[in-house]
């Protein structure tokens, strides 16, 4: 029996399968921790709809997931940590789920993790999956069919289109780059050690609005102006007398996942290179010179260019080009962006906030994502260990934005964890 032809991988899905990449999200709530046992019954229930979730990959040669026909195990799928009480007990657990490895064959390569700390009244549930198998959208489809009280809309799907002359002349340009890629910076050329660490600063979503609003620009420009302002400080910060502060390439997936394909297997994105003003520490000039360059995308309709280029280019050409894409030597620190919905419960535990995660893929240090949820905007940063002071970027980044560090947001959590040590 032939293959279904949802279940034949693209060209990007055949690029991940090589490198074993994963996705998924971090997720905080507030309220109590629901037991394991309950939390497995939803899941399960709820995995065997999602087909994506019952898959085995491609056996060597072969291009199709295989179904697998056994019930999904708990004791594989869903897990628990109790976490230590002390300040790093959270971070240290959730840091350990992102170096360990997935669930393999006879498995599907997913798993969800509940961590929780005795005594406190909030709880963190760890997503992962194979990036072959789901993208940011459509895992955030699945984390929501899974964990969600109530059926909850998921990210807004893209409606495709026509690129224009220029749209179809930016991506050409983008992906000309790639074969000529711009010397990356020293600290990002690092040999890896393949161990990260996740860490994250939070911003209301007002704060990063009126951001936003000051410079006519959308929360997303922002939120990049920022990271360029941030980056550049940490780029000084790593030499006593550095020179001009040279621009940083970084690599934006986009989401090609129309609304027909919400639950579809597979990756649908593509991925474009803006440049970061990280000279700049000016926000309004870093998000200015930012905007620019995201609008000519969104009113060229660069992603439908690469979206059209995928689909038209035979099996073999577009893996090809999709593996120049995604490779290391393209852009050596990759962003994305995501928005949930902004409120939803699991279990009764009301979600506080998100974090989209991915691989260091092709040898990469740094992964960078902007999440919307819950009213807040949470800057997340997959790093290597071997980045050196990788772990102030989040909070560079709030600084850049005019934040101080103790947001309503924070004070909130501040507020609700004194209480339960109480």
């Amino acid at each position: 029996m032939s293959t279904p032809p949802s279940l034949v991988t693209g060209p990007v899905d055949r690029v991940f399968l090589g490198t074993g990449t994963m996705c998924g999200y971090v997720l905080d709530f507030e309220g109590r921790a629901p037991h394991r046992e309950q939390l497995a019954t939803r899941v399960l229930r709820e995995a065997a709809t999602v087909l994506s979730l019952r898959l085995l990959p491609p056996a060597p040669g072969a291009r199709g997931w295989t179904p697998r026909d056994a019930p999904l195990r708990e004791d594989v799928h869903v897990r628990e940590r109790v976490c230590s009480a002390e300040e790093n007990g959270l971070a240290s657990a959730t840091d350990a789920l992102l170096n360990q490895a997935p669930p393999q064959a006879p498995h599907p390569p997913w798993d969800l993790w509940l961590l929780r700390v005795p005594g406190r009244e909030t709880f963190r549930i760890v997503y992962r999956v194979h990036h072959a198998l789901q993208d940011g959208a459509s895992a955030a489809q699945a984390v929501l069919t899974l964990l969600a009280d109530r059926t909850t809309a998921g990210p807004r799907a893209h409606r495709a289109g026509l690129p224009t002359p220029q749209g179809a002349l930016l991506a050409g340009r983008s992906f000309l780059r790639t074969l000529r890629p711009r010397q990356a910076w020293p600290a990002l050329r690092t040999t890896p050690s393949y161990r990260v660490r996740w860490v994250h600063a939070d911003v209301t979503e007002s704060e990063m609005r009126e951001a936003a609003g000051r410079h006519d620009a959308t929360v997303n420009d922002a939120s990049l102006g920022g990271m360029a302002v941030a980056l550049g400080h940490w780029y000084r910060s790593l030499s006593p007398s550095p020179a001009r502060t040279p621009d940083l390439s970084v690599l934006i997936p986009m989401s090609l996942r129309q609304d027909r394909e919400r639950y579809a297997v597979g990756t649908r994105i593509s991925a474009h290179q803006v440049d970061l003003p990280c000279q700049s520490q000016d926000l309004g000039q870093a998000v200015r010179r930012v905007h620019r360059q995201t609008l000519a995308l969104r009113t060229h309709r660069v992603r439908d260019a690469s979206r059209l280029a995928l689909s038209l280019l035979p099996v073999a050409l577009g893996h090809r080009m999709a593996g120049v894409v995604l490779g290391a030597t393209s852009a050596r620190l990759f962003t994305s962006s995501i928005t949930l919905p902004a409120d939803f419960t699991c279990l009764g535990g009301r979600l506080s906030a998100a974090s989209m995660i991915s691989d260091l893929f092709s040898g990469r240090l740094c992964y960078v994502s902007f999440t919307r949820a819950a009213g807040v905007v949470r800057c997340g940063i997959v790093a290597d260990e071997a980045l050196p002071g990788a772990s102030a970027l989040p909070g560079l980044w709030r600084d850049a934005l005019g934040v101080s560090e103790q947001t309503s947001v924070e004070r909130s959590q501040l507020a609700t964890q004194r209480s339960d040590v109480a």
